[in-house]
């Protein structure tokens, strides 16, 4: 509402006159804003010395200063899952995963996890850092932190002095922005990769199914979209259907530190699909040929991390670097060499043909357990 200040001299006085104005048309800023924090275990550290010990109401007052909130939550006793109300969190022994979308601030969240860290886990040093997201659609809805890049920027410098910042892809198109500090080599000789893809521009058949309208529940969603096909056997799913739209699903890969974790913003003028994995079982390539099977993008990105032991994603990384993905016409490709890591960064639009990417798919279904990607 707009008020407006009208002279009426026939009451010589001043009255407020207020016009309804029409609503600005509805927007949700899908693109997550990822923060992922390490922290280096101190010498001889016990089994009490774990992130994973952070009381709830902690988590819950911190999630508060980024403006969400944990809509539930589970464990496999190595990896602590929570589905929030803007995406996801998880939580292992020495690392935090936080993962907002929406006017989220999720930067407000370093402060705060480095002292609970501190006073719960005796845990008083951050090994490494990574913040990402892609650009948004509408940066100035933004709090204003998060309104470009630079701010962001300047306000991780306060915390890490060896920061670096870079941006993949063209400054004209969409893009991936990253922020890392990386020091401890926190893998400690232990194969580690992070796949995610980012897709936009999606069939308005696939995103009817992440509606109420479609599913009474999270769980009928994940098996009416065909999620449930492409996630790796064993893998336990806790999930979320949004009223009236939208979906968001974790799922654990038992007795290991495995995630997978599944975005959907399914309104056609600003749909966003994200997919999330470190998933040491298949080959990381194929996993990627199954969620565009799935969701069928007309435009994505990819990024995939990798260590010196990730044979897997080694592996992937060229595969994506020397190879056409079936259907897809790549646009750009970068490569960025970390001092304990590799990224391989990747933006694609659609070809017309998907008959060579089901081949890919159909000749891996009997190779789970395979963590090739042959």
């Amino acid at each position: 509402m707009t008020a407006y200040l009208v002279s009426d001299p026939a009451l010589n006085q001043v009255q407020v006159h207020k016009m309804a104005q029409p609503e600005p048309p509805y927007f949700f800023e899908g693109a997550e804003k990822l923060l992922e924090i390490w922290f280096a275990r101190p010498m001889n550290a016990s089994g009490k010395c774990s992130l994973r010990n952070i009381p709830y109401d902690e988590l819950v007052q911190m999630l508060e200063v980024c403006r969400c909130h944990i809509l539930h939550h589970t464990t496999n006793g190595v990896i602590d899952s929570y589905v929030l109300s803007e995406s996801s969190m998880f939580i292992t022994d020495d690392r935090v995963i936080l993962k907002t979308c929406g006017t989220t601030r999720l930067l407000m969240a370093i402060e705060c996890v480095r002292d609970l860290a501190k006073k719960y886990a005796g845990m008083d040093t951050i090994a490494n850092v990574f913040y990402s997201r892609k650009n948004f659609v509408r940066p100035e809805l933004q709090p204003a932190l998060h309104r470009s890049f630079d701010s962001e920027v300047a306000f991780l410098d306060e915390f890490f002095d060896d920061g670096s910042a870079y941006c993949m892809g063209s400054l004209k198109e969409d893009r991936w922005y990253l922020y890392c500090s990386d020091g401890e080599n926190t893998s400690r000789g232990r194969a580690d990769h992070t796949l995610e893809v980012l897709m936009t521009d999606i069939p308005s058949e696939v995103l009817q199914v992440y509606s109420k309208a479609e599913c009474k529940d999270g769980k009928e969603c994940t098996m009416r979209s065909g999620i449930n096909k492409i996630l790796p056997i064993g893998t336990e799913v806790h999930s979320e259907l949004f009223d009236p739209v939208g979906y968001s699903m974790n799922g654990l890969i038992p007795d290991s530190d495995e995630y997978v974790t599944i975005h959907v913003t399914p309104e056609k003028e600003f749909c966003y699909v994200s997919f999330e994995t470190n998933q040491r079982r298949g080959c990381l390539h194929k996993q990627t040929m199954k969620v565009l099977d799935c969701f069928k993008p007309n435009k994505f990105l990819l990024t995939l991390f990798a260590n010196e032991e990730s044979s897997n994603g080694k592996d992937s990384q060229w595969k994506i670097w020397n190879q056409e993905i079936p259907g897809y016409k790549r646009t750009n490709l970068q490569f960025l060499r970390l001092q304990h890591d590799s990224l391989v960064y990747a933006q694609f639009t659609r070809r017309n043909t998907t008959t060579k990417r089901r081949r890919m798919i159909d000749d891996d279904e009997d190779s789970e357990d395979s963590n090739g990607c042959d």
